[in-house]
């Protein structure tokens, strides 16, 4: 077949934020261009940017709890039907949309104004000026927060160009939410689910040439008034078969609006390197919703990644990627970092990795650019991790923390709680690691694990001592009253049928919050050390009293052997002192609060003033 001389408009809508393109939009578009189509990508989330202003935008951008990306669209989708209690939901996330107002400059009337009156001009406007009979498609890409905006807008196309195909699909879709949009929206007449690389260019020719979807996984399709699903488009394996990304659209669109200008030029560009998660194959973290049926771990070569970072710098002129994968691939720790290191670039990288990362590992990956992670720590508690399924410690968590502070590599990870079986101790234990590290990065919360849909706490709630699922109360005022709350939400609150240790909770979330304080304020707390041959000087401003130790020869040398965590049986062997001297001097590095001895382990708090470790 011949495609059709129409071209195919991929829709990124709002609510995102400005400085990150849509890699949905950029990948999709060469795809469908590689099978013959023209496409014509429309990152919309930047015309409403550009409308409402930057800093409300990206502050509406934030997701939890209380979506208002979604929110301040539910009347220009639903129109009457749309959930008139404004002031229960106002109120009940007062503390979320305090937090909005300060980092947009709103006020609520602000806030509600963007819902009854920008929306709405908003849609008009994109309506009248696109030219829309010209495509013989339109895509919505979907994400977090971009549901109810891709709604509005579907329904607005189909009031003036009621003939014109309209399909949805991206990581918003699977399982019961995507049956439930189609239930609900007749003006969705395809859905995608699932990997789109083989599958979406196949939808588009067979729509072309006016054949049927029968048979084609991935796609939910309509048959009169009865909706065939097809199931999941199958995982696609070979990433380096896929084409570059094109972010063309994205910067013009950027500098027409004056959005570029507005965000101080800054971007980070997405990437995406490997998909699924080759850790959730083993164990499935109990509280992840991510990957579900993608669960199954690929990744492109590291000669891929790398010419495409040549291409994207070179191309767009920006050294700041940031990887959509899940979890880093094991292979990049030597075949891509170390020949990034190799060419000096100044390239800044951010990934997801495992805190199994050692010392010598993460110098290698900050040599190589890497200069944000997000690690999922979660907690400071080995029994607490296990009922997680981390299958980590807490001594490893803390050492990943530890040199990442040393490297200067941004640790983006929460401290989580509420797990069916941790104790009071778990928390007092907990407790007093927090009070000795206030000189290493805070979390970014210590938050209530939530049974995300997909994840094992949702998908078998009996194995984790759930009581009760609803979805997350923020969904009833976003989606009229006809839509099954508990098939369209993907955040969902709960209760357990066991008894939690409160008050170590309560302990644990005050030292954090300190501890964010201190962090960011203006004496940033220190622990570091100094060395010669033989001996160590530490500085310890982490309390309101400055000290200082030295300590010299056998003792300086079991400090240093103790930068990354050992047992005392290692330290016995490496130590030419008998081990009652060792266990005196363990006794008081860990009586000084220079040691930690968790996990049976010993573990030197302060940092090397040097760069060479």
């Amino acid at each position: 077949m011949t495609p059709s001389d129409r071209p195919v408009a991929l829709v990124s809508m709002p609510t995102m934020a400005t400085r990150f393109p849509s890699f949905q939009l950029a990948l999709l578009g060469p795809v469908l261009a590689g099978a013959g189509f023209t496409v014509r990508p429309l990152s919309l989330f930047l015309e409403f940017a550009g409308q409402i202003g930057v800093r409300r935008n990206d502050a509406l951008a934030e997701v939890y709890p209380c979506m208002a990306g979604e929110w301040i669209w539910s009347r220009a989708a639903f129109g009457d039907d749309s959930p008139p209690d404004d002031d229960t939901y106002l109120e009940r996330y007062a503390g979320s949309f305090r937090a909005i107002c300060a980092a947009s400059g709103a006020t609520l009337d602000d806030l509600r104004r963007i819902r009854d009156v920008e929306t709405a001009r908003f849609l008009d406007r994109v309506v009248d000026e696109v030219d829309w009979p010209s495509f013989g498609l339109v895509g919505f890409t979907v994400t977090f927060q971009q549901m109810v905006a891709s709604l509005a807008l579907a329904k607005a196309l189909k009031r003036r160009y009621p003939d014109l195909p309209v399909i949805f699909g991206g990581a918003a879709f699977e399982d019961d939410i995507a049956a439930e949009v189609m239930a609900r929206n007749p003006e969705v007449d395809l859905l995608h689910c699932g990997d789109a690389d083989v599958s979406f260019p196949e939808v588009v020719s067979r729509l072309y040439a006016g054949g049927s979807m029968a048979g084609l996984r991935g796609v939910l399709w309509r048959d009169g008034d009865t909706v065939v699903c097809e199931g999941r488009a199958p995982n696609f394996g070979d990433l380096d078969a896929n084409p570059l990304p094109d972010f063309d659209e994205y910067f013009a669109t950027r500098a027409r609006t004056g959005v570029g200008a507005a965000t101080g030029g800054t971007t980070m560009l997405p990437i995406e390197t490997a998909r699924g998660c080759w850790y959730g194959m083993k164990n499935h973290c109990v509280f992840c919703g991510l990957n579900r049926a993608g669960m199954e771990f690929r990744h492109a070569s590291p000669e891929r990644v790398l010419a495409m970072l040549k291409h994207l710098s070179s191309r767009y002129g920006t050294r700041d990627f940031n990887a959509i994968d899940n979890i880093l691939a094991p292979a990049y720790l030597s075949r891509l970092f170390r020949r990034l290191a190799e060419a000096h670039t100044d390239l800044r990288l951010h990934y997801e990795v495992r805190p199994k990362l050692t010392r010598t590992q993460l110098g290698e990956l900050r040599r190589g650019g890497l200069v944000s992670v997000q690690p999922g720590i979660e907690s400071f508690s080995t029994h607490v991790l296990d009922l997680m399924r981390k299958n980590t410690t807490a001594v490893r968590n803390l050492e990943l923390l530890k040199w990442t502070t040393y490297h200067g590599i941004h640790n983006a990870y929460n401290i989580l709680y509420g797990f069916p079986g941790e104790t009071a101790g778990d928390y007092r234990a907990q407790a007093e690691v927090l009070r000795r590290i206030p000189h290493l990065q805070p979390p970014y919360a210590m938050a209530v694990a939530r049974p995300d849909r997909g994840s094992p706490m949702f998908s078998r709630p009996d194995e984790h001592a759930i009581a009760f699922l609803r979805p997350s109360g923020c969904y009833r005022h976003i989606y009229p009253e006809d839509y099954d709350l508990a098939r369209i939400a993907y955040f969902f609150e709960h209760g357990l049928t066991t008894e939690q240790p409160t008050e170590g909770h309560d302990e644990c979330r005050a030292l954090v919050a300190g501890w964010k304080a201190r962090w960011s304020g203006p004496n940033r707390p220190y622990l570091r050390y100094v060395k010669t041959w033989e001996s160590v000087s530490i500085h310890d401003g982490r309390g309101a009293q400055r000290r200082g130790y030295r300590y010299d020869d056998a003792a300086a040398a079991l400090y240093e052997l103790c930068a990354d965590a050992r047992t005392a049986d290692e330290l016995y062997a490496a130590v030419p002192e008998e081990p009652e001297w060792v266990d005196a001097t363990l006794r008081d590095f860990v009586d000084r609060d220079l040691v930690l001895h968790v996990d049976d382990r010993y573990l030197a708090l302060a940092l090397p003033e040097n760069p060479y470790h």
